[in-house]
């Protein structure tokens, strides 16, 4: 469950804005997830109170804040298993500097070295699907822990809705969900089209047997 909440957790000088989804599986709601937007800071919010037998509740913030070609992301998970707090700085896409508390949560790809391409945090990255005019061109993202392409596989294109396809795969570094190591997913993401715009309504994530829905509130 958290590999799938990292998916939509697969510098926008914007007001104040806020979007909110709640997270579905199957027929039961789950939590909910938050994007929003202040100048140049964006944060990504997932709570999750209400899994089967609470296995899988906890939280995640993540914040990126932007200064030029400079970006700062700070990624803070919570649950009753376990915490972890990411903090990666980067410059024009390149990473600078990676720390990971608690230091047993570091992989190979901690090291800023070890990042082959330029990437972007995960707040951003879903700020892209959020911002999307047509459907998202390819996204190169980076965790602290990994590298992971979001690619357009597809899409359909209506008169008040685009239905974009897109695959998730980890390129470098560990799978999600140790030992289970899942590298992979798909994607749907849902615009609706009004007044010559799109908006994100509903995404729809799927690797083997799990599988989530997210479904905008408001």
């Amino acid at each position: 469950m958290r590999f799938l909440m990292t998916l939509c957790v697969l510098a926008l000088a914007a007001p104040c804005s806020g979007q909110d989804f709640s997270v579905r599986l199957g027929g039961k709601t789950l939590g909910k997830l938050s994007y929003s937007e202040n100048g140049s800071t964006a944060q990504l919010r997932s709570t999750l109170n209400s899994t089967p037998m609470g296995v899988f509740n906890g939280t995640f913030t993540g914040t990126s804040s932007a200064k030029g070609p400079n970006a700062t992301f700070t990624g803070v998970s919570s649950s009753s298993r376990k915490e972890r707090r990411v903090v990666a700085d980067y410059t024009n896409g390149r990473v600078n500097a990676v720390d990971i508390t608690p230091a047993d949560e570091r992989t190979d790809m901690s090291d800023p070295v070890r990042v082959s391409a330029t990437v972007t945090d995960p707040v951003r990255a879903v700020g892209q699907l959020m911002h999307a005019d047509e459907c998202p061109a390819a996204i190169r993202l980076y965790d602290g822990r990994r590298v992971v392409l979001i690619a357009p596989t597809g899409k359909t294109q209506g008169k008040d809705a685009l239905i974009c396809k897109m695959s998730y795969k980890v390129t470098q570094g560990p799978g999600h969900l140790s030992p289970l190591r899942i590298s992979s997913a798909k994607m749907e993401l849902r615009y609706f089209i009004t007044g010559g715009r799109q908006s994100l309504q509903h995404i729809k994530i799927s690797s083997g047997v799990f599988g989530l829905s997210l479904d905008r509130l408001n």
